[in-house]
């Protein structure tokens, strides 16, 4: 076999395999020359990608659209800002009325401990002082009853109350009022005072009631709070008797400028209620040989240098609770 009859053949393989590839083909749907189509159309559809990225692109740049996923996080933050925003109103609300019930709360507070105050000057006067209070003193306590003592010295420093010379020593009554109501309770033992004629007066003292304490005022703050807290004067039946008193206040208050010293003050709680009242200077004294517990001895000598009548200072000192007992 030469050269030229194996290229023949080879040849005729090759008619041969492109013939039934050719059939194969088209046993299978093709056409000739499918390969190159296939490998065109994919040529074609990449071009064509690439022109839609390109124009989406262009009109993204003409029309200042944003891209997909850059529009996606913009969106994403703005929610998120629109959140925060809202938590913040939430939390600046929830702020507001814990303040205003912090205030209402303290306005009402102060109302208790100061009813003589809020009487004299009106309740919306005394809600604009207590807010004023409020925001200058901090409630160091829990308990709401433990706030207000700086009020009297506060109510000083206010020019709107000057026209209430007396309403700071008023303040102070109520705060020490106040104060002796929470005092714990004692034990009122008469029984006890029979010891004084039997037992060693150097050893024996007396026990003082609850809160027993003196305080000084220069302003007529007994009758100022009879004027607000006493039911009768605010009746029909008592237009006289509260006129009469007004201008008994009116004088104390005119005099208490040329006043040389302050009036003497004794406070106590007997049983559940606060009892208070003016005590002469000599009485003053043998009350706070009492309250700073003094001997019975001790206490008798004061009397006895005042000129005071012992049965009946200790008289008076029992059926009043002014003292509870011996021991």
């Amino acid at each position: 076999m030469n050269k030229s009859d194996k290229a023949a053949i080879h040849a005729g393989d090759d008619k041969q395999s492109n013939q039934l590839n050719a059939y194969k083909g088209a046993q299978l749907g093709e056409k000739p020359g499918n390969a190159q189509g296939k490998q065109l159309d994919n040529d074609q559809g990449d071009q064509m990608n690439a022109n839609q990225d390109y124009q989406g692109q262009l009109l993204a740049k003409i029309f200042n659209i944003q891209p997909q996923p850059l529009q996606k996080e913009l969106t994403e933050t703005a929610v998120r800002i629109q959140l925060d925003a809202s938590i913040q109103v939430n939390i600046q609300t929830g702020l507001n009325v814990y303040t205003n019930n912090f205030i209402e709360n303290g306005i009402r507070a102060l109302s208790i401990t100061f009813p003589t105050v809020e009487g004299l000057i009106g309740e919306d006067s005394f809600r604009m002082l207590s807010r004023k209070l409020l925001s200058h003193e901090v409630k160091a306590s829990f308990d709401w009853a433990e706030y207000g003592i700086t009020l009297p010295t506060f109510i000083e420093g206010q020019e709107a109350l000057e026209i209430y010379p007396f309403l700071s020593e008023v303040a102070e009554l109520d705060w020490a009022i106040h104060g002796v109501q929470r005092q714990a309770d004692k034990e009122f033992a008469p029984s006890t005072f029979a010891s004084l004629e039997t037992g060693d007066t150097d050893l024996l003292c007396f026990i003082a009631a609850p809160g027993l304490q003196l305080l000084n005022f220069w302003f007529p703050v007994v009758d100022l709070y009879q004027l607000i807290h006493d039911p009768y004067l605010q009746s029909e039946e008592g237009i006289l008797v509260r006129k009469a008193l007004l201008e008994k206040i009116t004088t104390s208050i005119n005099n208490a400028i040329n006043m040389g010293t302050a009036r003497s003050l004794v406070l106590w709680r007997a049983e559940y209620k606060a009892q208070f009242e003016y005590v002469t200077d000599a009485q003053a004294d043998v009350i706070q040989k009492i309250s700073a517990q003094a001997s019975v001895n001790d206490v008798i000598d004061t009397i006895s240098t005042h000129n005071i009548d012992l049965t009946e200072w200790l008289s008076k000192a029992i059926s009043t609770k002014l003292i509870f007992a011996v021991a």
